[in-house]
């Protein structure tokens, strides 16, 4: 069937807007309503059995009427079903919206972003969860976005058929595999559980620019999703948190709907940093080019409630000694709090005395931060999942090495000693032979001394006895 074919005798068919695993979308025109709606064409999977399609068919009609009654603007309508063509066509409210894949192939989203989306998915998944409808195939091509912001959930109930007994001897995995929570890679039944991984895992998509488990082909995914732990996002900051709750591997662990929701709305809710200073701000103004008395009075300083807050009150003199040049009372256009210490006449920084305060001020108490209070695990509130029998927690915090004194070893300490003593017991060696060698040669230079004076005495006295 092509562009202007009359669906079940009431929808014109127009144009394609989309393809997917699971079908062709169409625009379509209601001739009867006067209106212009979606049309998705289901087309399954080929290799079934007859059997297999009906079932298929008769689910995909059961799943659409289900659909149908739910009543959520982040959920796409579902007006019609219509059978033609041996092939069930579900006939959808037209959204004019680019996906949420569309968005993060230009660029990642910053947190915030991804925090307001993530909120308007949650109050439709928890929608239809209320109604007994599971979503099973979350992810970003199936998440539309209009320029208004409204964030729309396509592809309600269409895709549940994984959970079929028939379809499970057939080896059919129906969805995105890198969406695919890790307990229906198991081939178990999908829960409400399984929907809010889903949820994490596009998530961390709009941050990350890839799902957690997203690899090149389907078996590495299912495999990555069984097998391996979820990589620590880097571009989340203060969104870690709930994807790390919304990415735990068992359900039981996983972080709920009514836990998720306080912590989207706090990441939605912060406020935007203001854009980075073009110029360096200096906390004194330049002598050489002071401001004028009139623009230094509109400063922030000025504030008398910032005042009694940020700092306690240095008196009425501000900076007592000023500055050379001559700032008597602090700052050009006069603060009259001043800051405590100042310049004095000599150029050097002076502490200030106490100074007395009037009789109807008091003196701000200083700040304490307030004790912490015992608090339970509350419905709202997520712990992250205990670790393995054995194992440390991975939050829980490690001293730092480098905050431990360095001490060698007891085994290197001793081998330094037996060193230590070897080398005087060597030294002690050499000077001894050196000293006992000397001792002996001045021994023998002393003998050959003796001998030849005996030698000389001998040839001495035979000469006397000759001389008569």
């Amino acid at each position: 069937m092509g562009e202007g074919h009359l669906l079940g005798n009431r929808y014109r068919l127009e144009a394609v807007v989309g393809r997917g695993g699971m079908g062709t979308v169409w625009r379509a025109y209601d001739v009867m309503l006067d209106r212009e709606v979606a049309v998705k064409e289901v087309v399954l999977p080929p290799g079934l059995s007859t059997s297999e399609r009906d079932v298929l068919y008769q689910r995909t009609f059961r799943e659409a009427r289900a659909s149908a009654r739910l009543t959520h603007p982040g959920v796409v309508t579902v007006h019609d079903v219509v059978e033609e063509g041996e092939r069930p066509w579900i006939v959808m409210e037209l959204v004019r919206a680019r996906s949420l894949q569309d968005v993060i192939e230009e660029g990642p989203l910053t947190p915030r972003r991804a925090a307001e989306i993530g909120l308007q998915m949650l109050a439709a998944l928890r929608h239809a969860h209320e109604k007994g409808i599971l979503h099973r195939d979350v992810k970003p091509s199936n998440v539309l976005i209009t320029d208004a912001g409204r964030v729309v959930l396509t592809d309600f109930g269409i895709a549940q058929v994984e959970g079929d007994a028939t379809l499970t001897q057939t080896g059919l995995v129906m969805g995105s595999p890198a969406y695919i929570p890790p307990e229906r890679a198991q081939g178990e039944r999908a829960v409400p559980a399984s929907d809010l991984w889903a949820l994490g895992a596009t998530l961390y998509a709009a941050v990350e620019g890839r799902s957690p488990y997203e690899r090149s082909d389907a078996m590495s995914s299912l495999a990555a999703a069984l097998s391996e732990p979820v990589p620590p996002p880097r571009n989340a900051g203060p969104l870690s948190r709930v994807l790390q709750g919304l990415l735990a591997r068992e359900p039981r662990y996983r972080m709920t709907g009514p836990q998720a929701l306080p912590l989207l709305t706090e990441v939605a809710t912060m406020p935007v940093a203001p854009p980075a200073a073009d110029e360096t701000v200096l906390d004194e103004p330049s002598h050489r080019f002071a401001a004028p008395v009139e623009l230094a009075a509109e400063t922030v300083l000025d504030s008398t409630e910032i005042e009694a807050v940020t700092r306690e009150d240095g008196g009425p003199g501000g900076h007592p000694g000023g500055h050379p040049g001559g700032h008597p009372g602090g700052h050009p256009g006069g603060h009259p709090g001043g800051h405590p210490g100042g310049h004095g006449n000599d150029g050097q920084w002076h502490r200030p005395e106490p100074q007395q305060r009037d009789s109807g001020q008091q003196r701000p108490a200083p700040y304490r931060a307030p004790e912490p209070e015992a608090r339970t695990l509350a419905e709202t509130e997520w712990a992250p999942p205990p670790p393995p029998q054995g194992a440390a927690a991975p939050w829980e915090a490690q001293p730092a090495r480098w905050s431990q004194p360095i001490e060698p070893p007891q085994g290197r300490r001793r081998e330094r000693t037996k060193t230590v003593v070897i080398v005087t017991i060597a030294v002690i060696l050499v000077v001894v032979a050196v000293l006992a060698g000397a001792f002996i040669l001045r021994q023998k230079r002393n003998g050959t001394a003796l001998g030849v004076q005996g030698h000389d005495s001998a040839i001495v006295h035979e000469a006397g006895r000759q001389a008569p």
